[in-house]
């Protein structure tokens, strides 16, 4: 199955952290098992790394699923680098050596993806996930976006 969706953080951590625990929703976890596997979802080196600061434990669970995740490719790092010089204000200065932003966005050019994010609009001084793929034509979309498009029954 070709890729459909690129992850960021964001919905990790909305998912994983406050709208559904795996305790709690055992079968989404399920369908986000089989859809990384699979290959309908993928999300980017840059997502782990930054995974690694704000919910370990997401991090554990996607990194037992490595086909999913997309390392850092030439075609990636030179579309994250063009995304930056024209975005500066996307990524903080303080944290631009984790941030996954333009590695999300630079992914789903490259591989002809949706993004999947919990961020909403920024401002022309601080540009965020959505404002950059609407300028860009990178469709966009939430996890719940998502999860209605799939028609996943979570219960």
């Amino acid at each position: 199955m070709a890729a459909l969706y690129c992850l960021d953080s964001s919905s990790i951590i909305a998912a994983w952290d406050e709208r559904y625990p795996l305790e709690n929703f055992p079968s989404f976890w399920t369908q986000m098992d089989e859809a990384l596997t699979s290959g309908l979802i993928v999300v980017p080196e840059a997502v782990i790394d930054e995974l690694d600061k704000k919910s370990k434990d997401a991090r554990a669970w996607l990194k037992d699923r490595p086909g999913s995740i997309i390392g850092f490719e030439t075609d990636i790092q030179l579309e994250a680098k063009r995304i930056l010089a024209a975005y500066p204000k996307l990524v903080a200065e303080k944290k631009a050596a984790f941030a996954a932003d333009p590695f999300v966005i630079a992914t789903s050019i490259v591989h002809g993806l949706t993004v999947v994010t919990e961020e909403g609009p920024g401002s022309p001084a601080k540009p965020k996930i959505p404002d950059v793929c609407r300028n860009k034509g990178v469709e966009c979309t939430r996890l719940v976006g998502m999860i209605r498009a799939e028609a996943w029954v979570i219960g």
